[in-house]
């Protein structure tokens, strides 16, 4: 059993992290655009993505996560294309001069010749870079532009992709497309989408089961009608979004309908997680509201 939860307290969770902690942020991603932007030229841009950028942070994971695009090369998508264009595009395709593995490893060196080899850790998917009294953990993500086609010359979507270290394989994302559909979902809902994001978070970390991760119950909620989230009080919206994701999970079909905030992936499978624990720590989340 949970000690009941507080309308005040669901209400700070609902809130945005503070403003010292948003400069702290600021200055993460300054420090380090200023470092690669020295090195790289124009040949780069920035793509902030995830919590920070969507406005679904909380306090405890103040952190952000940044993409360095570079625009000389990119990941094609071709899987949507008929045959015949398949084939025509990689007779047409050559190999990218400057390799998605040299880039990564050019910008973890500029990192670690900037900010030191103390600040600065090589994960499988990005660059961490640490935080210290003026500024938050950072998440440096080195990627391509990345295009998913239709038909020969004819983009669906345009993101960014990058290979693991150990992989062969690109990742794709779609950060301007999440942004733009959590910004709609939030307008549509009067603000409570992302307020809601942010108690569930807020909650999680408060739950014996820790581990679902940041992006999967923001995109879990995205899916959820917006009915459901304008209720008076914040217990009620909670117990309304909670109890319909977990109705959800135990429909496979309904379940696999459930999609990414882009809107571009599904959500299951190949997820972090099941359908079967996101409805475990929808129960969790529903029962400590109660």
């Amino acid at each position: 059993m949970y000690m009941a939860v507080t309308e005040d307290q669901l209400n700070r969770w609902a809130s945005a992290p503070s403003e010292t902690e948003n400069v702290k942020c600021e200055n993460a991603i300054r420090v380090v655009s200023e470092a690669l932007r020295a090195h790289f030229g124009d040949s780069i841009y920035f793509v902030r993505q995830g919590s920070h950028r969507n406005r679904t942070n909380i306090r405890l994971e103040s952190d952000v996560d940044l993409a360095v695009v570079h625009s000389g090369y990119y990941f094609p998508d071709i899987d949507a294309m008929p045959a015949q264009d398949q084939q025509r595009f990689n007779n047409e395709r050559t190999t990218a001069a400057y390799p998605y593995e040299k880039f990564k490893s050019d910008v973890y060196s500029v990192l670690q010749n900037t900010l030191g080899t103390a600040n600065v850790e090589r994960k499988s998917k990005c660059i961490r870079i640490k935080a210290n009294t003026s500024r938050v953990n950072a998440d440096v993500v080195p990627v391509y532009e990345h295009t998913r086609y239709q038909s020969y010359g004819v983009p669906i979507v345009r993101g960014v992709g990058f290979i693991p270290d150990g992989s062969s394989s690109p990742i794709y994302s779609y950060p301007e497309q999440h942004y733009a559909n959590g910004t709609a979902k939030n307008t549509e809902t009067h603000h409570a989408y992302k307020s809601i994001v942010r108690i569930l978070k807020n909650m999680r970390d408060e739950l014996t089961d820790k581990q679902m991760p940041s992006f999967m119950i923001e995109s879990a909620v995205w899916n959820v009608p917006n009915r459901l989230f304008n209720e008076m009080r914040w217990r009620d919206s909670v117990s309304f979004v909670t109890a319909q994701i977990w109705q959800d999970m135990q429909n496979a079909t309904r379940a696999n309908e459930y999609v990414e905030v882009s809107g571009y992936w599904r959500l299951f499978p190949g997820a972090k997680r099941t359908p079967q624990q996101m409805q475990d720590f929808m129960l969790q989340a529903w029962q400590y509201v109660q």
